[in-house]
């Protein structure tokens, strides 16, 4: 009998294996990877890679950033309260506690106190996008959309452990509703109205003509790349426009934000007083065209932040599926724990940096 039941196991075994090489091709092709990204596999790409130690570091490198962004603008000392990302940390860091325990019912009862504290901050956080965007020129947008983003992705987390699939894929859709036109507001004002400025020959470090139109066909929901060039490109880039000209009448609110990414110590908080075509002076002007590509990466890493939510929602589908829990679901696709192999980076590509 017990040689019946481990063939029977094996079989089942083969079964899932085949599935979850199934959803690696589905995952890749959601996440439109590149060939280098959809080698590093399911394990770098899933929910249940998540280390809540680099989550917990990575908001420690987000909210030093605003202190600086604090430092640089005077109107936003006042208008952050920081507590609650304190609180949210905290959180994250029990969760990584009871995760590592062994017994399933303390895991649950610590993880379900983990929950409140996190609502918390994905309701303030997202009220703070909302007026530091219509306040700030949402010079804070790239912050919060990243704060917001780890706090998700660590509640949804929380209820995979809770074996609460339907929840988790619930609070996934809603995080996606909420993220993805903020998302696309911050990557458009990073391209500017005038996209072909990236593309002027005074830029340093050369931007690659495909990045842009990339980037142009998330932003406009458009794939036809040739009506891409014709509309956003090409009026443009056969001038000979100079770079000071581009720069003069970029708007406002995209100056505002490129610095912030880049150079927050050379905002000018005048500029929210006054009409866009402000004359940049040259410190400005050399940063921007010093750092293009930065730009030009950020604006990428939130796109594809953006298409990873939706390979989460193939991967807790697959887990449903297949009739999974949480903990079995990692034992399958992570190394086993004191395991020679090595994992490579668990939260690789997760998000933005």
């Amino acid at each position: 009998m017990d040689i019946v039941n481990g063939i029977i196991a094996n079989i089942q075994l083969r079964q899932i294996n085949l599935r979850l090489i199934d959803t690696r091709g589905k995952l890749n092709t959601v996440l439109g990877l590149t060939k280098f990204n959809a080698a590093i596999g399911l394990t770098n790409l899933g929910l249940s890679a998540v280390d809540f130690a680099v989550v917990t570091s990575k908001l420690n490198q987000i909210d030093s950033r605003i202190q600086s962004l604090q430092a640089s603008v005077e109107s936003l000392r006042e208008s952050i309260d920081r507590s609650l990302l304190a609180k949210a940390k905290s959180a994250i860091d029990v969760a990584e506690i009871a995760l590592k325990m062994s017994s399933s019912t303390n895991r649950k009862r610590l993880v379900t106190e983990v929950i409140q504290p996190l609502l918390e901050a994905e309701h303030y956080y997202l009220a703070a996008w909302d007026s530091n965007w219509n306040k700030n020129d949402g010079i804070l947008a790239c912050e919060y959309i990243l704060i917001l983003s780890l706090v998700y992705v660590t509640e949804i987390e929380c209820y995979l452990e809770m074996e609460e699939h339907e929840i988790a894929l619930k609070r996934l859709a809603e995080a996606k509703e909420i993220l993805r036109p903020r998302i696309r507001k911050y990557v458009e004002l990073l391209l500017t109205t005038k996209p072909s400025v990236y593309l002027h020959k005074a830029y340093q470090e050369g931007v690659s003509l495909s990045s842009v139109v990339e980037i142009l066909k998330y932003v406009k929901s458009e794939s036809d790349v040739d009506k891409l060039f014709d509309k956003y490109i090409r009026p443009d880039i056969f001038s000979a426009q100079s770079i000071e000209s581009y720069f003069d009448s970029m708007p406002t609110r995209s100056k505002n934000a490129i610095l912030a990414l880049i150079a927050p110590r050379l905002i000018d908080p005048s500029w929210w007083t006054v009409l866009d075509g402000i004359v940049w002076d040259p410190p400005r002007r050399e940063a921007i065209i010093s750092r293009a590509n930065q730009v030009i990466a950020a604006a990428q890493s939130m796109i594809e932040l953006d298409r990873r939510l939706e390979g989460y929602r193939y991967e807790i589908t697959e887990m449903t599926r297949l009739g999974l829990s949480y903990q079995e679901w990692q034992s399958l696709v992570l190394p086993p724990k004191n395991s020679s192999e090595d994992p490579g980076p668990k939260v690789l590509l997760l998000l933005p940096a």
